[in-house]
């Protein structure tokens, strides 16, 4: 029987445990590009200027058997208050196991089967345009459990703490993480005397911290998206106001200036 999650903030059901639900059907839908295009005079066609992609719907069917028409109500009642618990929650499935898929309800459609049996079709909105990883990379993952091999993954385990300067960030995603739209932390600990450069040269990339470093007496320096602290307090002004981004797969990473270095790079793969 394939399992299906519904994933709040603070809980998750398993809609398909509740008394009575028998599911009938997943179907999501395929990407929805958003493409962008110029035309000139004196050209043929059209150019493609910019592409990304739109929110898709994912439809969710199933029937729901009760012992009698008050249960009916009651059980209608029930699901009502689930599906409305959020305005947005995560919606997951065994099929692909290490995926969520951020959702808002559309609409529900119940009909009568029978007197005591009531059909359901979930039209969601995965409002984002894309899957997530369920867990990030600093998750301790292994591919039997949370993950699978259609994600992206390779033989090759990649790792995403380091204790060097120049590494490899490996991004299985089909998405680019910009930490100006998506969850990216990263964090660097080590021995500077000033000019602490993290570089990605696959995007050529560039983030600056000018002011000295010391981890030893307790310094650390953490990108959280697109707000740089240090020690926990914004140390924006002390940096060039640069964005460190990873695209999908190699990102080769270099971190300039700095000693007894430890750093880590969280986020979740994003997935058409």
């Amino acid at each position: 029987m394939t399992n299906v999650y519904l994933v709040f903030s603070d809980k998750t059901v398993n809609l398909t445990e509740l008394a009575g639900i028998k599911l009938q059907d997943i179907n999501i839908s395929f990407p929805v590009p958003k493409n962008e295009f110029v035309s000139f005079a004196d050209s043929i066609g059209q150019r493609l200027v910019s592409q990304s992609y739109d929110s898709f719907p994912l439809t969710f069917e199933f029937d729901l058997k009760c012992k009698n028409r008050e249960d009916v109500i009651l059980k209608d009642l029930e699901l009502r208050k689930l599906f409305y618990r959020e305005p947005e929650y995560h919606f997951l499935y065994d099929q692909e196991p290490g995926k969520k898929y951020p959702v808002t309800i559309d609409s529900i459609t119940p009909t009568f089967k029978t007197f005591y049996m009531k059909h359901y079709v979930v039209n969601f909105k995965v409002y984002k345009g894309y899957a997530e990883s369920i867990t990030s990379t600093l998750s301790e993952f292994n591919l039997k459990d949370e993950w699978q091999f259609s994600q992206g993954l390779v033989a090759k385990d990649y790792e995403y703490t380091f204790t060097h300067s120049r590494f490899i960030v490996y991004n299985a995603g089909d998405f680019a993480v910009d930490p100006r739209e998506h969850y990216l932390n990263i964090k660097v600990e080590g021995s500077s005397d000033g000019e602490l450069t993290i570089i990605n040269k696959t995007t050529k990339e560039r983030f600056i911290y000018k002011p000295t470093l010391r981890s030893r007496t307790g310094d650390w320096l953490d990108l959280n998206g697109v707000y740089p602290k240090k020690n926990g307090i914004n140390c924006g002004i002390d940096t060039n106001h640069g964005l460190i981004s990873l695209v999908p797969g190699i990102n080769e990473i270099e971190i300039q200036n700095v000693n007894e270095i430890r750093t880590s790079w969280d986020f979740n793969f994003l997935y058409k």
